[in-house]
Order: structure tokens, then C-alpha cells, then sequence
């Protein structure tokens, strides 16, 4: 048998002759001219060194030789068409070098300049970004959905890998008319007691502030749940009740007196930022990169 591998067209084509049962019709569906279908063929068992089809008056026939060829031919020809599939998504998948999930304070305030950063060391990196809560970036680092997650949570899961890039603090933002602003501060009680406007379940800021009341042997009581800061924002402005919010998120309000901060006795409101990623994933170049941005720009 010659050293020289058969063309796959040329199987497929062989394939096809067989399931018609003849090579006009053959020619007919891929359009092409019965001569050179049956040049091929016949080039094809010359490549072999074995005789695949019988013509005939009633048309053409495999071979006994023919009919095993087919059949390997077939086997083969699925493969290369898994190979083909599997290749596309390869490189589509390469397209997209970055994979990260952030959550909801670090993409209005730290992403950006992340990113912006990332793209004047490397223009060419493309980056895939999911803003969600911090329980869910967790969760899509957990599934392999992403490569890297960024999260404001006090507590990192147990088989991750994590890596603190900052910290951020939380502010008790309230209207100027409200009553607390006559006073220097309050008490971790009294914000208990009260009807607080906070994020939803998951997210590292209503963490923050329920573990923070917690060690302190307290619990938080809920006046309303939004979910975003945004929301939060617009809420407290209405008078709706005291918030709970990312101080970075409040800075303009607070700079231009339309929100006041309210210093609350022996509460701690500061919290980590951190990356975390799986322990059994191995970061791309351009994402350890993005993780040596977030830990030296805050």
C-alpha cells in the first residue's frame, strides 16, 4: 500500500457514491461533472492499490474491499470532523485570554482603571468581564466559569485560592435633616434597631455589616434590600432610611452634603478585597498580570 495518505474529500466523496448507489448522483449534489467524480475514484483506489466500486448497467456498486473501506472511511471522517469542532472552539476560547467575574463596588470603582491599565501593557489581551455579587463571583470561579474572581467579602471559601489587593470601607449614609447628624455618633445597637436600606443576600457589602454587628453579639434588622449601590444611593437621598453602602460609592454625595456619614460606637466597617481563583487552575500570563494591576492600583 502506497506511504501517501488518501485525501479525506476524497473519502467523503466515496462515501457519498456509496449512499447514492451511483457517482452521477454523486455529481449531481455536490455540483460537479460525472467525469471528474469518476477520476477521482479512480485515483483513489489507484492511492489504495484496491478496487472500490463496480460499474455497471444498473449502476455502481461497493466491492467487498469497498464496503470495509467505507466503513473505516466513515470512522475516520467522523474523527477529523470532531478534530475540526474541537480546534474551532479551541480557538475561540483563545480569543479570549482574560475570564474574571467581579463584584458590584470593585466594577464601579477599581475595574476600570484595571482594565484600562491592562490594555496599555498588553493591546492585544481581550477580556471577558462578569459583574455579579460576591457570593456569585465566587460561585462562577467555583464552576470554572471564570479564571479569576475579584471579591469584597469578609469570608473566602475553603479550596480557593485568594490573594487580598485592598480593602474598602462602608459608610452609614443618611439624609442632612435626619436625627442622627446632630449627634457625634451612635451606637452598634441603635443601627441594629434601625430599619436599614441594604444590598441583597450575597453580596460582601450586607456580609460586611451583618458580621461586623454579629461579633458584637447583634443583628441586623432590614428596611429595605436593593441591589445595587446605585439604588441604595437613590433610596437613602429619599429619606427612605439610613444605607449601608460602600463609601466610595457615596463619596460625591457626601463632598456635596446631600448625604452626611454617620460614625457608629465600636463598629468595624472595613472590609477585604480580594482575588481568588481555583486551586487546581493555572492563571494565564495576562491574568496573573491583571492580578499584579489590582494588588498595586487602588
Amino acid at each position: 500500500m502506497s506511504s501517501r495518505r488518501p485525501d479525506l474529500d476524497d473519502l467523503d466523496l466515496l462515501v457519498l457514491v456509496s449512499r447514492t448507489g451511483s457517482i452521477g448522483r454523486a455529481a449531481v449534489l455536490l455540483g460537479l461533472t460525472q467525469p471528474s467524480v469518476s477520476r477521482r475514484m479512480a485515483a483513489l483506489e489507484r492511492s489504495l492499490r484496491v478496487s472500490l466500486l463496480s460499474r455497471g448497467r444498473r449502476g455502481t456498486e461497493l466491492t467487498p474491499a469497498g464496503r470495509v473501506v467505507v466503513n473505516w472511511a466513515a470512522s475516520l471522517l467522523d474523527a477529523a470532523s470532531d478534530f475540526s469542532a474541537s480546534v474551532q472552539t479551541l480557538r475561540e476560547q483563545s480569543e479570549v485570554t482574560v475570564r474574571a467575574a467581579v463584584s458590584m463596588t470593585i466594577a464601579e470603582h477599581y475595574a476600570p482603571g484595571w482594565l484600562s491599565s491592562l490594555r496599555r501593557r498588553q493591546p492585544d489581551v481581550v477580556v471577558s468581564l462578569t459583574v455579579a455579587n460576591s457570593t456569585e463571583v465566587s460561585d462562577l470561579v467555583e464552576k470554572g466559569t471564570v479564571d479569576i474572581g475579584f471579591i469584597e467579602s469578609p469570608t473566602l471559601r475553603t479550596g480557593l485560592r485568594s490573594h487580598r489587593v485592598g480593602h474598602d470601607v462602608l459608610a452609614v449614609a443618611v439624609t442632612p435633616d435626619h436625627y442622627w447628624t446632630t449627634r457625634e455618633s451612635i451606637s452598634a445597637e441603635e443601627l441594629s434597631r434601625s430599619q436599614l436600606l441594604v444590598r441583597e443576600p450575597g453580596s460582601g457589602t450586607r456580609e460586611t455589616v451583618e458580621q461586623a454587628l454579629l461579633s458584637l453579639g447583634l443583628e441586623m434588622t432590614t428596611g429595605l434590600e436593593l441591589a445595587s449601590n446605585t439604588a441604595l444611593k437613590s433610596a437613602a437621598r429619599a429619606g427612605m432610611g439610613p444605607a449601608v453602602v460602600s463609601a466610595l460609592s457615596v463619596c460625591d454625595e457626601l463632598a456635596n452634603g446631600h448625604l452626611v456619614d454617620v460614625a457608629v460606637d465600636g463598629l468595624q466597617l472595613q472590609r477585604p478585597l480580594s482575588a481568588v481563583w481555583r486551586s487546581d487552575h493555572d492563571l494565564s500570563p495576562a491574568t496573573v498580570e491583571m492580578l499584579a494591576i489590582a494588588g498595586t492600583k487602588r
